[in-house]
């Protein structure tokens, strides 16, 4: 009987991570976002570096990260001695976020594409989606590269989950939490803490 209960245990754990195992291997292996997929939104509130206000009155996160909150002292204090950081100089690496963002919308008027991962809300009901802004060209300061940046003849989205990682404006989230361009995000944080950018100085 005990050797009956043990095998039907060991089936029980074993057989689904055999059967799922395809689906999270062809999750990690995605590196870079083609930007072609997903529903457009208007933006009508940048509410911080990582949440928006649409035009439906829906609230979006942007999916896999986190950038330093503008409001909430409990979480910005907490989050400011993980960095061994002053809370004013972290808080001021969530105002960058912010302003980026915002300058980013103003350029391509508020528009913008939303693809989904598998989790499309999360525990607070806010929409969770990977966002893509149209920006035309270039400006002076930025490089093109396919990981923030898709390039179609002249014109450039930039990807901006990624984006804000890659300027270390936001840090990624934790395995699990972070979706199908988790290791993209790891190898982009990577680079920002190799460059001590943001939130790495």
């Amino acid at each position: 009987m005990i050797k009956r209960i043990s095998c039907c245990l060991i089936l029980f754990f074993v057989v689904p991570a055999i059967s799922f195992g395809g689906d999270v291997s062809a999750q990690t292996k995605v590196t870079a976002p083609n930007g072609n997929e997903g529903q457009s939104y208007v933006v009508s509130r940048v509410l911080d570096g990582d949440t928006f206000r649409l035009s439906n009155g829906q609230n979006l996160k942007l999916a896999g990260i986190n950038t330093p909150e503008l409001h909430n002292m409990p979480i910005l204090t907490q989050e400011a001695k993980k960095f061994k950081k002053e809370i004013w100089a972290y808080r001021n690496i969530g105002v960058e976020a912010y302003q980026a963002v915002q300058h980013f919308l103003d350029v391509a008027k508020n528009e913008i594409k939303v693809e989904s991962d598998v989790d499309v809300f999360d525990q607070e009901g806010n929409l969770l989606g990977y966002v893509y802004i149209s920006l035309g060209k270039l400006e002076e300061n930025m490089t093109s590269d396919s990981t923030a940046f898709i390039e179609n003849g002249n014109n450039y989205t930039i990807f901006l989950n990624a984006y804000l990682v890659k300027m270390g404006l936001a840090e990624v989230l934790p395995d699990g939490t972070s979706g199908k361009y988790h290791d993209l995000f790891l190898k982009l944080q990577q680079e920002a803490k190799e460059n001590k950018k943001g939130m790495w100085k």
